[in-house]
This record gives C-alpha cells, sequence and structure tokens, in this order.
C-alpha cells in the first residue's frame, strides 16, 4: 500500500519533501496564526490599533517577499543551485523565529522589524520548497504528494502545539509573560529539527553554473523581465496567477485574523482555541492527503473549485455567528478544506508550467499571493480597526474567494 501510494516518485526525497510541511507548520500555526498574534496586538501594539498594525507589518513582509521572489527564482533556475538558497533562506527564517522572544511592549519597532525580516526569509524557502514538488514526483503523483506534505504539516502544527502549552496556555500576564515569549524560540527548534532530512536529502538535479552575485543578480532580473515580456504564450498560467491573487488574499488574512477575530468578536479564549485548532489540525491531516489522491483521479480544477464554494460558506458563518457555539461545527468544514485547496493548487501549477523555469513561475505565483495578500491584510485591519466591527471586516473577504472562483474557471487543466 505505501509502495503503491510513493509510485512515480523519488521515495526518499518525497518523504524528506513533505517532512518540511511538518516542520515549518510550527511556524505557519504558532507564529502567524495563534500564540504571536494575540501577543502582538495585546501586548506588543496595544488592542486598540492592534489590528492594523499586525494587518500592516504582515503585509510589509509579503509584499517585500513577492517582489524578490521571481528574480530568486530565475536565478535558481539559471544557476540550480535550488538547494542552497531554499536551505539558506529557511535557515534565516528559523533564526528570526527564535528572535522574536526578545519582543515585549513598548517594543513595537523592534517586533516589526524580526517579524517582517522573519517571514520574509520564510516566504522565499516556501518558493523555492514548492518549486521541488515537480523534482520529487512525477506529474501524475503530485497530488497526492502535495496533499501529503500539507497533511503533516497539520499533524506537525498540532504537535508544537500540545508540546508547547505549558508555555503559553497559563496566557501573559506578569511572571507569565517571559514563559510564553519561549514559545518562539521552542519553535524555531522544532521547525529546524524537522526540516532536517530536507535539508539533507533532497538533491539539485541540474548541472550547476558558477557566477558571481552581482552576474547573477543581472541574470535573474534580465529571465524575469524577459518572461514577463513573453507572457502571451504562458497565457493559461497567466489565469492561474490572477485567480491565485484573490484565493491566496483572502486565505491569508483569514488565517492571520482568525484567533483574534475568535477571541474579540466570539469571546474565545485562548484554551477554547487550542481545542479549536486541534479539532481543524486533526481532520486536516487526512482530509487533505485525500483530496491530493482525488485531484489526481478527478483532476486538480474541480476538486479546487468545490473548495472555494466550501470557503464562501465559512466566511460567512464566521461573520454571523452570535455564539462561540456555532464556531466548533465551523472549525470542523474548516478542517476538510484548510489544506486541501493550496496542495491542490501547488499540484496543479507544477502540471502547467515549463519545467525549465518551474522555479521562476513559482516565484511569480509568490509575487502574486504575496502582492494579493498585502491587501487582505490591510483591508482587514482597517476596516475592523476604525468601524470597531470585525463582522464587516470579516465579510469584505468573500468577494475574493468569488473572484477566484469566476477565474480559475478559465484555467485549464494541463
Amino acid at each position: 500500500m505505501l509502495n503503491k501510494f510513493f509510485q512515480g516518485t523519488k521515495k526518499k526525497e518525497a518523504i524528506s519533501w513533505a517532512l518540511y510541511d511538518f516542520a515549518n507548520s510550527s511556524y505557519a500555526l504558532l507564529i502567524l496564526t495563534f500564540v504571536f498574534p494575540i501577543y502582538f496586538k495585546e501586548v506588543i501594539a496595544g488592542s486598540a490599533y492592534g489590528d492594523f498594525y499586525w494587518g500592516l507589518i504582515g503585509s510589509i513582509a509579503i509584499l517585500t517577499a513577492g517582489l524578490v521572489a521571481p528574480v530568486v527564482g530565475a536565478i535558481a533556475d539559471y544557476d540550480a543551485h535550488r538547494k542552497r538558497k531554499f536551505v539558506l533562506f529557511a535557515f534565516l527564517a528559523i533564526l528570526g523565529t527564535a528572535s522574536l522572544y526578545f519582543t515585549g511592549q513598548n517594543k513595537l519597532l523592534l517586533a516589526a522589524i524580526l517579524f517582517i525580516s522573519t517571514h520574509f526569509f520564510f516566504e522565499l524557502a516556501l518558493v523555492i520548497y514548492d518549486s521541488f514538488l515537480i523534482h520529487v514526483a512525477t506529474p501524475k503523483a503530485t497530488g497526492r504528494i502535495s496533499g501529503l506534505g500539507y497533511g503533516l504539516g497539520y499533524i506537525g502544527g498540532l504537535i508544537a502545539m500540545f508540546i508547547f502549552r505549558p508555555f503559553y496556555g497559563g496566557g501573559y500576564e506578569g511572571d507569565l509573560d517571559n514563559l510564553y515569549r519561549l514559545t518562539f524560540p521552542l519553535t524555531a527548534l522544532f521547525f529546524l529539527i524537522f526540516a532536517i532530512p530536507a535539508f539533507t536529502f533532497i538533491k539539485d538535479e541540474a548541472t550547476k553554473r558558477k557566477e558571481s552575485l552581482i552576474n547573477l543578480a543581472k541574470i535573474g532580473f534580465k529571465n524575469t523581465f524577459s518572461t514577463i515580456k513573453s507572457f502571451k504564450k504562458y497565457k493559461n498560467v497567466g489565469w492561474f496567477l490572477l485567480a491565485s491573487y484573490f484565493l491566496n488574499d483572502a486565505l491569508v488574512t483569514l488565517f492571520s485574523f482568525i484567533s483574534i477575530y475568535a477571541k474579540q468578536t466570539l469571546s474565545i479564549s485562548i484554551s477554547e482555541l487550542a481545542i479549536i485548532f486541534t479539532i481543524i489540525q486533526l481532520i486536516a491531516f487526512p482530509s487533505t492527503i485525500f483530496f491530493g489522491w482525488l485531484s489526481d483521479k478527478k483532476g486538480s480544477k474541480k476538486i479546487l473549485l468545490t473548495t472555494i464554494v466550501m470557503w464562501c460558506f465559512i466566511v460567512i458563518a464566521l461573520a454571523t455567528a452570535k455564539t462561540k457555539a456555532l464556531f466548533y461545527p465551523t472549525a470542523i468544514l474548516t478542517g476538510f478544506i484548510i489544506g486541501s485547496n493550496q496542495a491542490i493548487a501547488r499540484s496543479w501549477l507544477g502540471k502547467i508550467v515549463p519545467k525549465e523555469k518551474r522555479c521562476e513561475f513559482f516565484g511569480f505565483n509568490g509575487f502574486a499571493s504575496k502582492i494579493s495578500a498585502t491587501i487582505g491584510p490591510l483591508v482587514f485591519g482597517s476596516i475592523s480597526s476604525f468601524t470597531g466591527n470585525q463582522r464587516w471586516a470579516m465579510l469584505a473577504l468573500l468577494p475574493f474567494f468569488v473572484m477566484s472562483f469566476i477565474i480559475f474557471l478559465k484555467v485549464k487543466e494541463r
């Protein structure tokens, strides 16, 4: 059964690749979604304009990474040193995660600089990591391997959340502040340990070119602009990236603010949030692998469009929920699709990009998603801060999902 699942893959590299999702999920859950956002709003920035500042620094980090990603991808395609760049960016993100320990009250500027730089390198590492999918699996296997990665990611996030609960579970009042902040370097350690297989076993498959850093930068910019000029040749990829623009905008915003929204609007405690995230992670693990497998069988387009419709129902349910009890069935539905659409989109893109430009096009995908994600968090944070109503901010995400659905309809399967 296991051999059949990994048929059409380089087994050791595919498993190592998927384990990086397991590793970085600790960052995605505890730093981007759960523990650090609450600490940033309540302690670092203050609750009055915490949503606005959190949205602002998230947008800056994603925008800068998005602008650089296509050039980095073009350089990686040219010199074939993909792994070296992947390891470097991932390690800098891990180091930055640990440094968040030094944030705290009256340290807004320091916290902003540390988070922006950390998330910048995290996003660049993801661009190159995603491009390795086509290296470790054939097109017929990318859906299930991508799904395996996202599925393991939810298990990794769940394990990290439980292991470190003694540090953040009591809150951050008074003497508990130092204990709460220890979550950040411990998250970095978890990230590092489980990223080691990917750092070790994933191989660069192309012949490497040696160039000076200045020449590589010139070549990267030249190749990037050359691709932009000839984008009519890649119209299908262009529609895909535009659809991804809207989808990622909504998802990044939702993930960034969901814990803040649940705590403020629905009066859900940190302990209850931990239970809810546990439910989501447990459901997400098998469902993401299943949907990845199903996309290989039935087609990426059909399954992805179905998940977008489900996201629309989730946003409406969150915006109209009057009691915390309604948050639980919404969490169950979220668990079914939270990683599925991203896993499917990743494998679908791998099937439609030219192999010789795969890292560059994943860079453009990173650019599209990151540019989009500078808008959503800022929109949510601004609406919430200046109207005092997070429900209106939540409903503002619905048009993004609708637009992504309409545009994905135009994208050809292969």
